[in-house]
């Protein structure tokens, strides 16, 4: 007998499935399509996006923040134009990293008003960049960038429209990617926020619009998220009074915790949604602008990361399963830049619902390292040759921050379902692809 207990007892797999509307069902299904279908027409290892998932979870995000929240999509989480197209006509605004983000935020369609640029390493040709495009607003980190930018909007001929990161001392509690504190390169720090702005506003080719915090990501902790918010609300108060300034956009971040790998908690949005409500009734005014960023925490529950078991072998005991995908594609499923190694939300793919275990089983792939591994023992079903194995919650985070490029191996092919409908919307790569741009 088989038995998947990975999604019997872990709260985490249960709730994507059942996220997916794959809870009870024998083969996952994705948008109602079988994964096995999918695979035959698509190949594996396969990436495949759930539009409807995708929908609903941005429904209940809106619902738990209120009316007045603005909502931005994090384009570094999934950097894919058909997800960003999908969020664009669903009237989400668009967060950028990088020259090559604002192109796929340009080919997802987004107005220039609803583009913003965030990161501490913008280069001159990036702000140059990004004015050219008439972009909504360049979240500056430094005094530096500051002075930078302003040279470029001289030379455009034009004003940049800014927002200040705002570094605060305290760490973002709960997050396990922080992006401030004591000394980061991320954001200015709080205590000399009030003399760059006294500094910006001596600059004609700048407009200041606001404050911008973001602490960290994959934060479980409402209340530090929450408390974050009220320090940037409470620098903004202190600003206008001292300086006799308006500051009409307050961007307080995101960065919610998607489970990704087993045991992982869930976060409490209808609390997080509850506290903004009351910090904006309590600091609400008719010019002002609320935003919240956010990526993983919408498209990772849309996506699943297919792969394909090409080899099995008994090892001192254990049965290694060797698959055709691995960190190479799906490097946060291995554990990529994590302390402590655990299982990613796994599941046999077609074998939901059958009973009993397979024994002491190690998922790997691949690559020539022992760091492309999935699980060092998981207890799936007896998996063999053929089989499918599916990493939940895979749809941000994948195919970009993965190391595509060792072994040569092609990149997967990416799937969006829409209203059951499979739609190829990124090509799988070719074995060649290893010598794009080389020469001897």
């Amino acid at each position: 007998m088989r038995s998947t207990p990975d999604a019997g007892t872990d709260p985490a797999v249960t709730a994507a499935l059942r996220e997916l509307a794959a809870d009870g069902c024998d083969e996952l299904r994705i948008g109602g399509v079988p994964v096995r279908q999918l695979v035959r027409d698509f190949g594996s290892p396969l990436y495949v996006f759930d539009s409807e998932v995708l929908r609903r979870r941005l429904l209940a995000v809106r619902t738990a923040l209120g009316p007045r929240t603005e909502l931005l999509y994090s384009l570094k989480a999934n950097p894919s134009v058909a997800i960003g197209g999908l969020l664009r006509e669903l009237g989400v605004g668009v967060e950028i990293a990088s020259a090559g983000e604002l192109c796929v935020a340009t080919a997802a369609g987004f107005p220039a008003a609803a583009v913003r640029f965030a990161g501490p390493g913008k280069t001159d040709a990036e702000l140059a960049a990004a004015l050219q495009f008439g972009i909504g607003c360049v979240h500056v980190e430094s005094a530096d960038e500051v002075t930078a930018l302003a040279a470029a909007a001289r030379q455009h001929g034009g004003r940049a429209r800014i927002a200040v990161r705002v570094n605060f001392g305290q760490q973002l509690a709960g997050a396990r990617m922080r992006m401030g504190g004591r000394s980061s390169r991320f954001g200015v720090d709080q205590d000399q926020v009030g003399e760059l702005v006294r500094t910006v506003l001596t600059m004609p080719a700048l407009q200041l619009e606001g404050l911008h915090v973001y602490g960290g990501t994959q934060c479980f902790d409402a209340a530090a998220f929450l408390l974050q918010a009220q320090h940037l609300v409470d620098l903004a108060t202190q600003l206008e009074h001292d300086l006799g300034i308006a500051l009409p956009q307050l961007d307080v971040g995101g960065g919610f915790g998607i489970a990704t790998y087993a045991g992982d908690p869930a976060f409490d949005l209808a609390a997080a949604g509850a506290g903004l409500q009351r910090l904006i009734a309590a600091h609400d005014r008719s010019d002002r602008r609320w935003l919240v960023e956010l990526g993983r925490f919408l498209v990772a529950p849309a996506g699943v990361y297919l792969t394909q078991v090409v080899r099995t072998k008994n090892s001192g005991g254990v049965q290694q399963v060797i698959l055709d995908g691995g960190l190479h594609h799906c490097a946060a499923a291995a554990g990529f830049g994590t302390l402590l190694r655990r299982p990613a939300l796994l599941v046999a793919a077609t074998a939901l619902r059958a009973t009993g275990s397979g024994g002491e089983q190690c998922l790997g792939g691949p690559l020539c390292t022992p760091l492309d591994q999935l699980a060092q023992t998981t207890q799936l079903p007896s998996l063999r040759t053929g089989d499918l194995v599916a990493v939940l919650h895979a749809g941000a985070y994948g195919l970009s921050y993965s190391p595509t490029g060792f072994l040569g191996h092609p990149t997967p092919a990416e799937v969006l379902v829409d209203h059951g409908e499979p739609r190829l919307v990124r090509q799988r790569g070719e074995p060649a692809d290893a010598l794009l741009r080389q020469r001897w």
